[in-house]
């Protein structure tokens, strides 16, 4: 493509989005490409708000060239988004690039986000997706995604230990060579060989898998986590390795876990709660400890805590002042991780009786 098709395809692109033609997706990649220059993410929305409504006016202004119509405002940091708008404006080459090199990338702009429709925040975050980077000992890597692979790499050359691993908004499920399925939450990682050999099959986990064990009984499955290993012949369980706190729930089968020196076997129905080394066995809320797998939030007993850290990690968002909300707090319900962000925190904010405010990627908490 030449340079001049990409200026025009660029200046159709901007043309629509200030005309309000754009489709969801188009609409997506230029608020995208806006809020991607935010280096003051804690200024107020109104602020920010009128900063986006006078950059439009400023492309406006470009495309009918009167840019020197445009005055500065008193507000430093409107105007600094004026004059990025502007500078962008004028190399539309390079704008067009940015934003094609979002659309056509092999690596997916994961919990992405996207225009507000219930006209009660400012944006709104798509939900995560399946995503996922698989490294070799080479350095090499390959990015999976719902359908597609890196072309960079060849699956053939990925031999010996390799790691798979999760960002925040990803998810991902893996095969392994004996026929185990494990199923990645977001921000985790698994170290595995391409190939068991031995007398074991040994992964290393960190952060939240489920695992559906092959039966095999000549090669006990273990799982290193932390300074913990979880030992099974065939079962299914889930293993929530986030914090300090290392819980393992059983679905079906049997799991040993070891820790330090001590030894506890669970049953199916109970967790191992792995905390200062010590190990505690209890009944387990099994619809709630594998919600994720299901593509599924149940809140049910539930603390305003655990729900925020699920949600900061799938949706990529950091929350604001979550000090002013007693953490213990608990709620009831269950929500699809399908769901946009803005309805998970209309739930919360009817449970809470307070605002929560989208602003790029903060929640901040009225």
């Amino acid at each position: 493509m030449t340079e001049d098709n990409q200026r025009e395809q660029a200046q159709k692109l901007l043309k629509k989005y200030l005309k309000g033609e754009c489709n969801p997706d188009e609409e997506r990649m230029v608020t995208e490409w806006f809020f991607s220059f935010d280096e003051e993410p804690a200024l107020p929305i109104m602020e920010k708000e009128a900063a986006l409504e006078r950059s439009k006016n400023m492309l406006m202004h470009k495309f009918e060239g009167e840019i020197n119509q445009v005055k500065p405002k008193k507000n430093v940091f409107a105007w600094k988004r004026v004059a990025i708008a502007a500078s962008i404006l004028l190399a539309l080459t390079t704008t067009f690039l940015l934003l094609h090199q979002k659309q056509t990338s092999s690596v997916p702009q994961l919990a992405a986000i996207t225009a507000d429709t219930s006209g009660l925040f400012k944006n709104d975050i798509l939900p995560g997706e399946r995503f996922a980077k698989l490294s070799n000992e080479q350095g090499e890597t390959q990015l999976l995604g719902r359908e597609t692979l890196s072309e960079n790499i060849k699956p053939s050359e990925f031999k010996g230990n390799l790691t798979l691993e999760v960002p925040a908004a990803g998810t991902y499920s893996v095969l392994l060579s004996d026929g185990t399925t494990v199923w990645l939450n977001a921000a985790s990682k698994l170290e595995y060989p391409d190939q068991f050999v031995g007398d074991e099959r040994r992964v290393k986990l960190v952060g939240e898998a489920f695992f559906q064990v092959a039966k095999d009984a000549s090669k006990p499955f273990r799982i290193e986590v932390e300074n913990s290993v979880i030992e099974v012949l065939g079962t299914s369980f889930n293993v929530n390795a986030y914090h300090k706190e290392i819980n393992t729930s059983l679905v079906e089968g049997k799991v040993k876990i070891m820790n330090q020196g001590r030894e506890a076997y669970l049953s199916p129905g109970n967790e191992a709660i792995i905390s200062a080394n010590k190990i505690h066995v209890q009944p387990a809320d099994i619809q709630k400890n594998t919600a994720w797998q299901r593509g599924e939030f149940v809140l049910d007993g539930s603390s305003f805590a655990e729900i925020i850290d699920q949600v900061s990690r799938w949706y990529n968002v950091e929350f604001v002042n979550v000090g002013d909300i007693p953490l213990n707090s608990r709620f009831n319900g269950t929500l699809s991780r399908e769901s946009r962000l803005s309805e998970v925190l209309r739930i919360l904010a009817f449970g809470t009786n307070r605002k929560f405010e989208i602003d790029g990627r903060h929640i901040v908490i009225r």
